[in-house]
């Protein structure tokens, strides 16, 4: 049986993500944002006061006593997205300001406005996404802010799976600028 490369699907309820991290106090995540109408990378901290209530033991059956964190206003529609190896997404913007989180596969996003001529300059124009548990990131560089976007390939050998979940009306949670570029390695972690 050969799935859909797209399901749609709506949430009613708020949206957790549910992190095994005991001590948590914020959410470092990988963010493609827009600075002079350019495309940028950022690695952001979501903070616990930013996004209310902030991290808090789950009492829902499944995951009670875990960490959950309510990641904030969600739009009416989201996407489940199961994406082939070696897909190349080109260039293209946000559809919307929204969650991406990737369940699976690796997703290498760069900037087409900028070059590269150094290592740490190439930290700030590329960001490599790798599914699971540190697969959360926000794209917010709709047509409107960002006249290039991004480009996004997918260069596992095996499916990439993502889950596009539109900010209710283009809210952007509350947030601190760590720095330019992405999050890497464990910072990701809070």
């Amino acid at each position: 049986m050969r799935l859909p490369s797209i399901l749609p699907f709506s949430f009613s309820l708020t949206l957790f993500l549910t992190l095994t991290l005991a001590s948590a106090n914020t959410l470092n995540i990988t963010v493609i944002n827009t600075h002079n109408n350019h495309s940028t990378l950022e690695c952001w901290a979501l903070e616990c006061w930013a996004l209310e209530p902030g991290f808090q033991s789950s009492t829902q059956a499944g995951t009670s006593g875990t960490q959950a964190l309510n990641l904030g206003p969600i739009g009416s529609n989201a996407s489940y997205t199961v994406l082939p190896a070696g897909f190349d997404g080109g260039r293209h913007n946000a559809p919307a300001k929204q969650w991406v989180i990737f369940l699976t596969g690796l997703a290498h996003i760069t900037l087409p406005n900028t070059t590269t001529t150094s290592s740490s300059s190439s930290s700030k124009t590329e960001a490599w996404i790798t599914g699971g548990k540190h697969g959360a990131i926000l794209t917010l560089d709709t047509p409107d802010v960002s006249t290039w976007g991004h480009i996004t390939k997918y260069p596992s050998d095996q499916e990439t799976v993502a889950l596009q979940i539109p900010l209710k009306e283009g809210e952007v949670p509350g947030h601190v600028v760590l720095y330019e570029g992405g999050c890497v390695g464990e910072e990701v972690d809070g």
